[in-house]
């Protein structure tokens, strides 16, 4: 790759052209009444599942039916498609449908556009991606929003923007360089999630199953949860574990860099994008946790099961940790079972405050297995945190060499 000066000294073939007659944008579609379900259909994207990473976060989805999705004739998603939300709290935010993205099928809402090449053989639609994400697309997608008199992007919103485009060859090559960090990353978030499943699996393949090693060789009991493995017993949960919830200092006291003397201030949506780190003064009266502790949110999304963060935490989440014997890799990936899930969810709802606390263990069971099969799986969950951890660093690594280059080919100062 060879450099150039600056925009004043493009490379040969650059031109400029106005991007709104290179490209169409479709409006997402507003599900009618009582078509919209929580577990299962069609998933409808909306502007929380978009990150500031330019991907997705896909918890907490609704669903349209089958039927209503074949009916609608706008709003579907297809690879490669790029979402721009259109109003709200994150207006402007822009992803990439990638290959990695889970669904054949998926509609965006009425809050989210999808932006389209109109014409490839002059705009590649990856490399339009990365001119929309750049921070030109960016200043130019908030241009718009305060021109408009309801606070939201319309329609027409790149209509106007006047840009310098490479040749379309270049325009590809922009594209691989930049699409192989980003695909890099979504391929080790793929890595993440089947080594998750394998952990699920074996959990239930051990103790909801009762498939452990050696497992020909027990004899069963009865026990109040049924018929049981001989030497397992059943506990109380609510006296087997430690919940702590946070400390909220004041939001005057909050700071959004690094300095001595504070630390990283954890909150829920930290755990989907870091976007807003905040610091606070380390106190006494901080509340601390680590990357492998078993945090839960009390409110919000109420019950999910979280970790990978270290620092002090808010009144939003607690901290849940065992007594023994209980272990704390088999704690969580018993928290973390669906049936589990929607308990403590129901309780938390049901609650004076809709929130979790430690009433909600309360008279919940939760059966005990031998130390051994105890320590054997605490291997297995232990080893899959430290998998999580080191692609998550390394993810952050290629999003920040990505970013890095992301200007310098978007403007021709780096040539290819």
């Amino acid at each position: 790759m060879k450099k150039s000066r600056n925009h004043n000294n493009l490379p040969t073939g650059w031109r400029k052209v106005k991007l709104g007659k290179l490209l169409k944008v479709e409006t997402g579609r507003r599900p009618s009444g009582g078509v919209l379900a929580i577990k299962s259909g069609i998933p409808s994207i909306g502007a929380e599942h978009l990150n500031d990473r330019g991907g997705f976060n896909l918890s907490s989805l609704k669903y349209i039916p089958e039927d209503y999705f074949k009916k609608s004739t706008r709003g579907k998603i297809k690879e490669n498609d790029i979402l721009v939300v259109k109003d709200g709290a994150t207006i402007g935010k822009v992803s990439r449908v990638s290959k990695y993205f889970p669904f054949f099928k998926a509609m965006v809402n009425e809050h989210v556009f999808i932006v389209r090449s109109s014409n490839e053989n002059l705009l590649n639609q990856t490399f339009l991606f990365y001119k929309i994400f750049s921070h030109e697309g960016k200043e130019m997608i908030k241009s718009s929003i305060s021109g408009s008199a309801q606070g939201g992007l319309k329609k027409d919103f790149l209509d106007h923007w006047e840009t310098y485009i490479p040749p379309l060859s270049i325009q590809k090559r922009i594209a691989d360089i930049l699409s192989a960090f980003d695909d890099k990353i979504e391929l080790n978030n793929k890595i993440n999630q089947i080594l998750e499943e394998m952990a699920q699996a074996i959990f239930k393949e051990w103790f909801v199953k009762f498939r452990f090693p050696d497992w020909q060789k027990v004899k069963f009991v009865n026990s109040e949860l049924g018929k049981i493995p001989e030497g397992w017993r059943v506990g109380d949960l609510y006296e087997l574990i430690e919940f702590e919830g946070g400390s909220q200092p004041p939001k005057e006291e909050h700071i959004y860099e690094k300095r001595p003397g504070y630390i990283r201030f954890i909150q829920n949506r930290d755990y989907t994008s870091d976007a807003h780190i905040t610091y606070i003064e380390e106190s006494k009266r901080n509340k601390i946790c680590d990357e492998y502790d078993i945090m839960m949110d009390k409110y919000g999304e109420a019950g999910k099961v979280r970790f990978g963060l270290a620092g002090a935490y808010n009144v939003a989440l607690a901290k849940i940790t065992p007594k023994p014997p209980l272990m704390r890799e088999y704690l969580r990936w018993f928290l973390k079972q669906p049936e589990i899930q929607q308990l403590i969810e129901g309780s938390a709802v049901a609650s004076t405050r809709s929130s979790v606390n430690k009433l909600v263990f309360k008279n919940l069971k939760i059966l005990l297995p031998p130390k051994r099969l105890m320590e054997k799986f605490e291997e297995i969950g232990r080893l899959y945190i430290e998998n999580y951890l080191k692609i998550k660093a390394e993810n952050q690594k290629l999003s920040t060499l990505r970013d890095l280059l992301l200007p310098k080919l978007m403007t021709g100062e780096i040539r290819v």
